[in-house]
């Protein structure tokens, strides 16, 4: 029996997890075979890398710990996903997974030097990004949840963009023809969304975010976790590639 991979690579703010899990809960919320064919893998507590034959696709979450640290579990990472490269198997990065994915395949992720993106985002596809498949269903324009200090700032050779918005050009990417990335996490709901403004609210202020306003202009953006679903489909081939 081969899975899908749920590589965690980071854990949300200890009080957030109480109430509301965690980043692989978040994620296995949208996707449909959550018990016998998913399993996650938690980086952070050592646990071995499975076997890339046992491997239908991968999902590396969020985190927050920055790219740019290049901590080791970070670097052991980069040479798997160049690994996967190699083959046929469906890879997903969210946030701090997705600029993995940019630096381990020769591009470059480092801080935003338009600043922090927090909060609901509006994002817009490209001309070109309405045939791929993990973008199926979504409207040109479309709204979803951010927060992140680091960005891809360079797109390794043979990267397509997907989606972009005026403060990050790499909102979606399509790195190779079984490689995608998202900034985006489409994991988040408007409560996690909460949180995570209210969690950082003090230093928010310092860099002169209106967190009221933040608060205020929070909504649904359920189009976005269709994200997860599209890559579900893609690792079962009901969408061709």
């Amino acid at each position: 029996m081969k899975y899908l991979y749920i590589i965690k690579v980071g854990e949300t703010f200890p009080g957030t997890k109480e109430k509301l899990n965690d980043f692989e809960s978040w994620i296995l919320r949208f996707l449909h075979n959550k018990n016998r064919k998913i399993k996650v893998i938690n980086i952070l507590k050592d646990e071995k890398f499975p076997s890339l034959r046992s491997a239908k696709g991968f999902i590396i979450t969020g985190s927050h710990d920055m790219v740019s640290d290049e901590l080791l579990w970070s670097v052991r990472l980069e040479k798997v996903i160049n690994k996967i490269a190699q083959t046929d198997i469906p890879l997903l990065g969210i946030c701090y997974g997705h600029q993995l994915i940019a630096k381990a395949l020769g591009g470059e992720s480092g801080f935003n030097k338009k600043g922090k993106e927090i909060g609901v985002v509006k994002i817009n596809q490209v001309p070109t990004s309405a045939s791929d498949p993990l973008l199926e269903g979504f409207p040109q324009k479309f709204c979803a949840y951010e927060t992140h200090y680091q960005t891809v700032i360079k797109l390794p050779l043979g990267a397509k963009v997907l989606a972009k918005n005026a403060k990050d050009s790499h909102q979606a990417v399509r790195y190779t023809k079984n490689i995608w990335g998202v900034q985006f996490h489409p994991e988040f709901d408007r409560d996690i969304m909460q949180e995570y403004i209210l969690k950082q609210k003090d230093a928010l202020v310092k860099l002169n975010f209106d967190v009221e306003r933040l608060l205020s202009n929070l909504q649904r953006c359920d189009r976005s976790s269709t994200i997860l679903t599209n890559f579900e489909k893609i690792v079962n081939q009901e969408i061709k590639r």
